[in-house]
């Protein structure tokens, strides 16, 4: 079985996933960068300064617009873009290490 790139070339497929990974959002990539590093969902909303039901979201919205089945499906994209993926974030100045824990002092 062959694949619509006519074959199955690395490029090929690679630029096939690209196509996937442009149509999410800057926030969505972050939250796909962070599932590749093998971060829980508690993980995420911390590093991203967000809430549990934002990451939720995220995770629902990249869902839908990749076509990824479930949590296992969705785990296999983010690692096939990773390299790349950590790359682009980080170029757009957006952070995809962790926050150190601290509490503001009043």
């Amino acid at each position: 079985m062959q694949d619509s790139c006519g074959g199955r070339t690395p490029d090929c497929l690679i630029d096939r996933l690209w196509e996937v990974v442009r149509v999410l959002s800057g926030r969505e990539r972050e939250v796909l960068a962070h599932i590749a590093r093998g971060a829980t969902y508690r993980e995420i909303a911390r590093r991203m300064d967000v809430s549990l039901h934002t990451v939720d979201t995220y995770i629902r919205r990249i869902r839908a617009k990749t076509g990824s089945r479930n949590r296992m499906h969705l785990l296999l994209l983010a690692l096939s873009v990773e390299g790349s993926l950590v790359s682009a974030i980080e170029d757009l100045g957006l952070s995809v290490t962790p926050k150190p824990p601290g509490r503001s002092r009043v």
